[in-house]
């Protein structure tokens, strides 16, 4: 699925135009037969021209269809839950605000499964009418991009095309320093590309659509098709599948014979007739001669067929490193526990090979969304971690279990939050409701009044006459012979 990067001669906008719209043509065919057995549109393959002769097109639309199930187990494990930047202890708020107003949570989760589905998906940052940043998800038949023969990673242009719903074909380029549309109607053979509203300077210096790459390679930085390794088996299984219908069909029910009985013959047209031997429960079969003999042949044994197809079926798990209980839960006794672990350590590996690959994605994407808005320092930020959901499948209980015993040995509470599985925004919510509820000061002091009276002064924010708060209550008798201190100079006399 990589883009063939044009030569440095090809500068102008139209070269460049003209050359990644022949290449993203050329790679329609390979992602449509992807994106056909995704959705189980597969072709009958492996069929010999006498087997085409005699079925036709009885089974050209069937297909026991296991390649979106090797698709989705990854993607359904691919959820981002927000970023953090340099040293920063919890997940950026800015961050994700800016992913929740471009509803990336559903466009994520289409986007990881198209670029495992076809091998990539792009991602491109501009801005609304308000200056605040856009983030939308571009399929792989629409977008592409060109790559430095001599810096792998950086992109020299970049450039989408879609058609609107009168038809007409648009096309935007994307350079680091310029933006260039297109557009054109009628045939592609005769018309010509016109400049169309929207072209411009590009203020951010760097071709704003990223790719997200599936499993890239130095050769192939634009990634593979998880489908493509699995076409050959995924055809094998629906040749041997239509096999067993036909042996089901034709040899799976006893067939009988007869020997040594004349067969009648209608007397109008001469032709031997069909003998009337139809079994039942209130039926006997007889006949007058006496050397009559009466078999069944064995019926077909359609267990091999099923052999073969779970073979198959095997061999996707190995090399998809998909979990057999997901293809075939037949095969052996559903896992748990370490078990579960074990079955399914294969696929979190892979999901988190591509956490890496799509994270570096993810990351550029937010720190142009921030360069967009005018936030010098985390669009130049480069420590930026992109904080995924946990891949792996586990037990609530042993996973407590193992917080409880990290918290004895010191791990802060947040911490262990996020061991068990809690998002940013659940850990951010339970420090909240975690904290302990404070004691009104004003409860304090009406509990400790002496009397009701000072109780209902302090309640309407007065000063307590009488005795401090707090003071110990003394009965009537005593309180009456407490006479206060002398005062002034009568006492002397």
């Amino acid at each position: 699925m990589a883009a063939t990067d044009i030569t440095t001669s090809t500068t102008t906008p139209e070269a460049w135009r003209d050359s990644l719209l022949k290449q993203l043509q050329g790679r329609q065919g390979a992602m449509r037969k992807c994106d056909a057995y995704y959705r189980g549109e597969h072709n009958m393959a492996f069929s010999t021209a006498q087997y085409r002769q005699v079925f036709g097109t009885l089974f050209s639309h069937f297909a026991d269809n296991w390649c979106d199930l090797v698709v989705d187990a990854s993607a359904e494990r691919l959820r981002v839950e927000g970023f953090r930047f340099a040293e920063d202890v919890e997940a950026d708020d800015a961050a994700w605000e800016i992913w929740q107003r471009n509803k990336m949570n559903a466009e994520a989760d289409m986007a990881h499964t198209d670029a495992i589905k076809l091998g990539c998906t792009y991602v491109l940052v501009g801005a609304d009418d308000g200056g605040a940043a856009t983030m939308q998800v571009e399929p792989a038949d629409k977008a592409i991009v060109a790559l430095d023969p001599a810096q792998g990673r950086h992109r020299l242009a970049g450039l989408r095309s879609w058609r609107d719903e009168f038809d007409v074909e648009h096309c935007a380029l994307y350079l680091p320093g310029e933006v260039y549309w297109w557009r054109r109607e009628g045939n592609e053979q005769t018309a010509r590309w016109e400049a169309d509203v929207g072209s411009g300077t590009n203020p951010l210096g760097v071709v704003p659509l990223i790719p997200l790459a599936n499993a890239p390679t130095l050769s192939d930085r634009l990634g593979r098709s998880d489908i493509e390794r699995v076409i050959p088996l995924q055809n094998a299984i629906n040749k041997l599948c239509a096999d067993m219908i036909v042996a089901s069909e034709f040899a799976a029910y006893p067939q009988r014979w007869a020997t040594g009985i004349e067969i009648p013959v209608n007397p109008e047209t001469g032709e031997k007739m069909t003998p009337n031997f139809l079994g039942g429960a209130d039926r006997v079969w007889g006949v007058e001669a006496e050397g009559a003999r009466f078999g069944n042949f064995a019926i077909a044994d359609l267990s091999p067929y099923v052999k073969a197809i779970e073979m198959c079926i095997q061999h996707i798990a190995a090399q998809t490193r998909t979990p057999p209980h997901y293809l075939l839960g037949s095969m052996g006794a559903f896992p748990s526990g370490e078990s579960l672990k074990a079955t399914e350590t294969g696929l979190v590996a892979k999901v988190k090979r591509k956490q890496l690959s799509f994270g570096e994605g993810w990351e550029e994407a937010m720190r142009l969304a921030f360069a967009v808005e005018g936030d010098t320092k985390r669009a130049e930020t480069v420590a930026i971690e992109t904080i995924w959901a946990n891949p792996e499948s586990r037990i609530v209980a042993e996973t407590v279990d193992a917080a409880v015993k990290l918290a004895s040995i010191g791990v802060p509470r947040p911490a262990l939050w996020e061991y068990v599985g809690a998002s940013p925004q659940q850990v951010a919510r339970w420090r909240v409701e975690g904290q302990p509820e404070p004691t009104p000061a004003l409860k304090e002091t009406v509990t400790a009044a002496v009397t009701p009276q000072q109780a209902e002064q302090i309640t309407r924010g007065e000063e307590p006459t009488g005795p401090p708060p707090g003071a110990p209550t003394l009965p009537p008798a005593k309180a009456a012979a407490v006479k206060p201190p002398p005062t002034g100079g009568s006492s002397a006399r």
